[in-house]
């Protein structure tokens, strides 16, 4: 009789409809592969007693304890992790939990908070709708508030032919031919004010 050899090996698993969820979806890459180094240690009664220690994950390509926290920070805001344990000093390492598994071993664990599938409950945020934005651009009361270019545009007077500048020799030969005689031959006599009048008078002839 022939001896059969198991060939199965264990494997970390996450289930489909945790990675169909918008959490999962939602997660940045460096989350997701720190789910999986977390899915990795699961045994059939560990649930809870899961690590997130530097010395374990940097051979995963983990460089420094400050993206660690900041994915662990994401798994349980997501609702995919929950912390069972607080680590310290002479504490040893703080302890997790993926919530698509139940716990089992809960001696020691600090449960207060665990929500089973807390993923389920996750939505993005909020993106402002139409009517947000249209309150945006109209301004108080519902009135559309003018754009920089429009406000320009109103300040600019319009170009007739009443505001239409013209050139000086042009002004002096629009003038009548008797007009420009008088004035040719006009003198003006003027009194100057400086020092109450006792300034002889200053006569000028017009241009």
């Amino acid at each position: 009789m022939a001896i059969k050899t198991s060939t199965k090996h264990p494997y970390a698993a996450i289930e489909h409809r945790v990675i169909d969820s918008e959490a999962y979806r939602n997660l940045t890459f460096s989350a997701r592969s720190l789910l999986t180094l977390m899915a990795r240690q699961l045994t059939r009664d560990n649930n809870g007693h899961l690590q997130a220690t530097y010395t374990f994950l940097r051979p995963y390509g983990f460089d420094s304890e400050r993206t660690i926290s900041r994915c662990l920070k994401e798994l349980i805001a997501k609702g995919l992790l929950h912390r069972t344990r607080y680590g310290g000093y002479q504490q040893g390492a703080s302890q997790y939990a993926v919530t698509w598994l139940s716990i089992r071993k809960r001696e020691g664990l600090f449960l207060d908070g665990f929500k089973s599938c807390a993923w389920r409950d996750w939505r993005p945020p909020e993106e402002k709708n139409t009517s947000a934005k249209m309150q945006e651009a109209t301004g108080k009361n519902g009135i559309l508030s003018p754009s920089p270019d429009a406000k320009n545009a109103a300040r600019t007077p319009r170009k007739n032919a009443d505001n239409e500048l013209m050139p000086i020799g042009a002004q002096i030969s629009a003038l009548s031919a008797p007009r420009q005689e008088a004035r040719a031959t006009a003198r003006i006599v003027w009194m100057p004010q400086i020092a109450g009048g006792r300034l002889p008078p200053i006569q000028l002839r017009a241009w």
